[in-house]
């Protein structure tokens, strides 16, 4: 922990989130509608694609900043987390990884009950790294699912307020996971859903699953959202920012395919 600390205090002045913090913002009186309604709202609007689709496969790339590296360098992985092929088998809770970059190949296998990483081929038992990729699998399934995902495994919900995001007034609900991501017991969460398209437009959440990182917070801007032929719809641009107890941009990343259940979705084939 003192080598975390003594990395980010260069960015401690001046370095302040203005974003309200998962887990410590106050509900407000039920005026604008029931939390629970709008998740599961949200969930429909987007497809509901955790419970539509047995396994959905995404391809992402992107770059991660140098900071980000510097305070988190277990979790970055910047030689390996550069794009990567993902498979997500939602009935079975079974997340694999093929991450790549000029290190060579990550491959990552977690589940409810254990997660292994291999480099190059190589499996590594290295705890600390299997308790960066297990919250990193569990982090990205939410990423990949957004609303669908929450309204199936969160709890506690209740709205903490209004603000606006990329033009379009959003709905503040805050809640709950338990398990959380990784091996945290339980994270809190912050889901801003549009009030007009009803889709995610940011998450923020605690990261307690890893020591090095008990206390922090992030968020993850969604974007560019893509209709596929099946009417489901995916954010393909991802913003991710470090929020405490420092704020710096952490990530940005594409989609660059996706598909559900052997079928191809994103780039949409029409």
């Amino acid at each position: 922990m003192k080598v975390v600390l003594l990395l980010i205090l260069p960015f401690l002045i001046c370095n302040c989130s203005t974003l309200p913090k998962p887990g410590a913002t106050k509900g407000l009186v039920a005026e604008n509608g029931d939390a629970a309604a709008i998740l599961a709202s949200s969930a429909r609007a987007s497809g509901d694609p955790w419970k539509r689709y047995k396994t959905v496969k995404v391809e992402y790339a992107g770059e991660w900043t140098n900071a980000a590296a510097k305070i988190q360098p277990v979790i970055v992985d910047r030689d390996f987390r550069k794009e990567s092929i993902e498979t997500y088998f939602t009935r079975r809770g079974l997340v694999e990884q093929i991450h790549s970059g000029p290190g060579g190949t990550k491959l990552v296998r977690s589940s409810d009950s254990q997660t292994e990483v291999s480099y190059n081929g190589k499996v590594d038992g290295d705890s600390d790294k299997e308790e960066a990729a297990a919250m990193v699998a569990d982090a990205y399934t939410l990423f990949t699912f957004g609303s669908s995902w929450l309204n199936a495994k969160a709890r506690d919900l209740e709205i903490v307020g209004k603000k606006e995001l990329a033009g379009e007034e959003c709905l503040l609900i805050q809640g709950k996971v338990s398990p959380g991501f990784g091996m945290s017991e339980s994270d809190s969460f912050i889901a801003w859903i549009g009030s007009e398209s009803k889709l995610l437009r940011r998450v923020q959440f605690t990261i307690d699953g890893v020591e090095t990182t008990k206390g922090a917070d992030v968020s993850v801007d969604f974007s560019d959202f893509k209709t596929a032929s099946d009417g489901s719809i995916w954010p393909t641009h991802f913003l991710e920012n470090v929020e405490r107890p420092i704020h710096i941009k952490a990530h940005e990343w594409d989609t660059r395919s996706l598909s559900a259940d052997g079928k191809r979705l994103l780039p949409n084939p029409r």
